[in-house]
């Protein structure tokens, strides 16, 4: 079926209702290809048809979002952020904290190569952690959960400086299959960030966290969306003094308009974060 760009708006505009994505244009002919494919096995005749029964059918909405969502990542990205964590806050933490674990979500984590990242710098600095790896889509979760990664999720340049971690977990046909051990600093779960202000939300955000990583996810969401998520981490997921990091290129995005008060921009060297402010007695 070809589907007609008034068609493909009205689907466009569900999925940022729900998911508060807002596809880019090469992004938007891949959605037009699946609703084509999907009307033809579905049997509907138009897209009117099939945005009706989306409203009705959970579980036919979230093949659409896992469909609509972009999942594009490898182990390590943005190395000298996941440098300074090993330098600056996973180097100091034994000695400030003792055997306690460190608590870190990778929010849209897609398939897990961040949460796995985080993981193995945690070991490799000695220090349990507890890792809440989230995402609206449910296929990639359930990837994350098996652990096991294709080669295209390492790369020649950004991140290689961190590869001889991986190797313990190299199979024989090239794949990354991780242990129960690594696999067990890893919870996984699924959260919708444009409905983490929605009291419903309430009892699935992780708590008190210590560093927070939401990269690479704030390009595809409007100003008013990043500012109402970075509200809700500020105030309800952070703890005192905790770290929040997104991708280098979004830090320009983030400016005092849509900036919680409570958190600070802080530069260090060529690594840009933001830090929860202590409370004031």
């Amino acid at each position: 079926m070809i589907i007609s760009d008034e068609g493909l708006e009205m689907i466009i505009k569900l999925i940022t209702t729900t998911t508060g994505i807002i596809p880019r244009s090469s992004h938007r002919e891949g959605i037009r290809s699946y609703l084509s494919d999907k009307l033809d096995a579905l049997g509907l005749a138009s897209v009117k048809a099939y945005s009706d029964k989306l409203r009705r059918d959970k579980s036919l909405l979230m093949e659409l979002i896992n469909e609509s969502t972009v999942n594009e990542t490898y182990f390590f990205r943005e190395e000298k952020q996941f440098a300074f964590v090993r330098t600056h806050i996973l180097s100091t933490w034994a000695a400030r904290h003792g055997s306690q674990p460190i608590k870190i979500w990778s929010a849209a984590c897609s398939y897990g190569e961040e949460a796995y990242s985080l993981a193995l710098l945690a070991k490799d600095c000695g220090i349990r952690a507890h890792i809440t790896a989230s995402d609206i889509n449910t296929t990639v979760l359930g990837h994350c959960a098996a652990g096991v990664f294709n080669a295209s999720s390492m790369r020649g340049g950004d991140g290689v400086a961190f590869q001889n971690l991986l190797l313990p977990y190299k199979t024989a046909n090239a794949k990354i299959a991780f242990s129960d051990e690594i696999r067990s600093y890893i919870t996984t779960r699924q959260i919708n960030l444009a409905e983490m202000d929605n009291p419903a939300s309430e009892g699935i955000l992780p708590k008190m966290q210590d560093v927070v990583f939401i990269r690479n996810v704030f390009i595809y969401f409007s100003q008013e969306l990043r500012a109402r998520i970075l509200k809700v981490i500020a105030d309800k997921c952070m703890g005192e003094d905790s770290i929040l990091f997104v991708s280098m290129s979004e830090i320009a995005q983030i400016d005092k308009s849509i900036m919680p008060e409570s958190l600070e921009k802080v530069a260090d060297g060529n690594v840009f974060y933001f830090k929860k402010k202590k409370t004031e007695v």
